[in-house]
């Protein structure tokens, strides 16, 4: 078992011992978010509880960029929309605010091809504390989609602009 394992489960659910004052799956229902919209309560719940195990493993590995799933991302916005409760919950889990970078990722290929590598790291890192799979891998492969089609895109603009 790797350190990690092993401070993961000091405890049966170890990620229960995370502070969240709010109940990010009422406010998901009460704010109408888009991506939870057609979601059921059992999705929305299972959200809320990977965005809680999110936070232990970033208390677990202090200064270590981790890359959020979707569902994961929503539910750190929902807990930002309360910043008395984020101030708090952020000063109880972690002593400092837990920084987000909204739009990392969107700024150019080489972002793209770091977020990539940040992703894949925190899917490993999340199969060895918690012992199951970040994704169902349909986000992952979209994503080397995405950054393919941006490779492709971003190599036709290089050498049209070399042509002018």
């Amino acid at each position: 078992m790797t350190t990690l394992q092993n401070l993961a489960s000091l405890q049966k659910d170890p990620w229960e011992r995370i502070q969240i004052s709010v109940d990010l799956a009422e406010a998901a229902r009460r704010l109408d978010n888009e991506f939870f919209r057609d979601a059921d309560v059992a999705q929305v719940a299972d959200a809320a509880r990977r965005y809680r195990k999110f936070l232990l493993l970033s208390r677990l590995l202090p200064g270590v960029p981790l890359a959020p799933t979707k569902d994961i991302d929503e539910m750190w916005h929902i807990h930002m929309l309360h910043p008395v409760a984020y101030y708090e919950d952020c000063m109880a889990n972690f002593g400092a605010i837990l920084d987000h970078d909204g739009g990392f990722g969107s700024a150019s290929f080489e972002e793209w091809q770091q977020l990539e590598r940040l992703f894949e790291m925190t899917s490993r890192l999340w199969q060895e504390v918690f012992g199951e799979p970040y994704t169902d891998g349909e986000i992952s492969e979209g994503m080397r989609r995405c950054i393919k089609a941006c490779a492709r895109c971003a190599t036709r603009c290089r050498t049209a602009c070399k042509k002018r």
